[in-house]
């Protein structure tokens, strides 16, 4: 059974790419332990995709989110901790429906999480939603 609780205080958003194949990081989360700590609190962490209209990801066009860790607040040097968590992929002339998926992160994840948002080829503005990454405890 999977963890529930959640605090509002550990939840970061970050607005999808605002045109097609471009890459955004955010949503960056502060773990709170040093560079050479481990992170053993009991926890999971959820990546929450927005529904995104046919216009945003047309058929066959993806968005892909990845997990990313970094050790500094603002996500600059970010290591991939989960490629592809997500993929969103436009079909039926309807876009795509919104996704979840919730991890473990490992002992050694550095300081600072966060999701990585690429947008797919012939993509377009996708700017008015976010993508959610909360913890849950």
């Amino acid at each position: 059974m999977g963890l529930a609780l959640k605090d509002t205080q550990v939840k970061g958003t970050r607005a999808l790419p605002s045109a097609a194949s471009t890459t955004v990081d955010g949503a960056a989360i502060d773990l709170g332990h040093g560079a050479f700590g481990d992170y053993l609190a009991q926890s999971e962490f959820k990546v929450s995709a927005p529904a995104v209209t046919t216009t945003m990801v047309p058929d066959t066009r993806t968005m892909t989110y990845s997990v990313i860790h970094s050790d500094n607040s603002d996500l600059s040097s970010p290591s991939v901790l989960i490629s592809s968590i997500i993929t969103q992929t436009g079909a039926g002339g309807a876009g795509a429906a919104a996704a979840t998926a919730t991890f473990r992160p490992p002992v050694d994840v550095k300081r600072y999480l966060g999701v990585r948002i690429v947008s797919g080829v012939s993509t377009t503005d996708s700017s008015a939603v976010s993508a959610t990454l909360e913890g849950l405890f």
